[in-house]
């Protein structure tokens, strides 16, 4: 489990700072590595989706796990009902943003051909990016509400526990 979340961490970090190198490059024209603007947000773009999707198949793969240890332990089921309402809170701002920048990657290539004017791709891919930035948060809440859960669900002492039904939803 820490594996993948480990890994999750690297992957977003790098997904961001690529589609701010692609965002970038679009606003003041330079090349990184002789790639130009279109092709470095063709791997940004994809980089960006492998990892969304492995942020969900995260918490499904957890959620199962979860659901298959109650079961089999006869441990309370709100450890189940937990890591529902964990996806609830995950899968419509992730999937939201995966919207926002495909529409920005779709809607570059009307920008090349000349069909859809620049700055609405501008627009859209500033609309996406501070949404990115805020729904990293979301997800780091909810890979620490997760752990929380594993974690009290086999009697593991949870360090450092934060209250998480006090915080406020960023």
């Amino acid at each position: 489990m820490y594996f993948f979340m480990i890994l999750i961490y690297f992957l977003s970090f790098f997904s961001f700072v690529a589609l701010a190198l692609a965002g970038l490059q679009g606003l003041l024209e330079f090349s990184i590595f002789g790639v130009h603007h279109a092709s470095f947000g063709f791997v940004a773009a994809i980089l960006y989706l492998f990892t969304e999707v492995l942020v969900m198949f995260f918490f499904v793969g957890t959620g199962v796990s979860i659901k298959e240890y109650v079961q089999e332990n006869s441990v309370d089921i709100q450890f189940h009902q937990r890591s529902i309402q964990i996806k609830r809170k995950l899968y419509p701002p992730t999937l939201l943003n995966v919207l926002f920048v495909m529409t920005v990657f779709i809607i570059g290539g009307g920008v090349d051909t000349g069909v859809i004017p620049g700055w609405i791709h501008g627009i859209l891919f500033y609309i996406a990016f501070f949404h990115c930035f805020k729904m990293i948060k979301v997800q780091h809440n909810c890979f620490q509400e997760n752990t929380n859960i594993v974690l009290e669900m086999t009697g593991a002492e949870v360090p450092n526990k934060i209250d998480t039904a006090r915080r406020p939803e960023l």
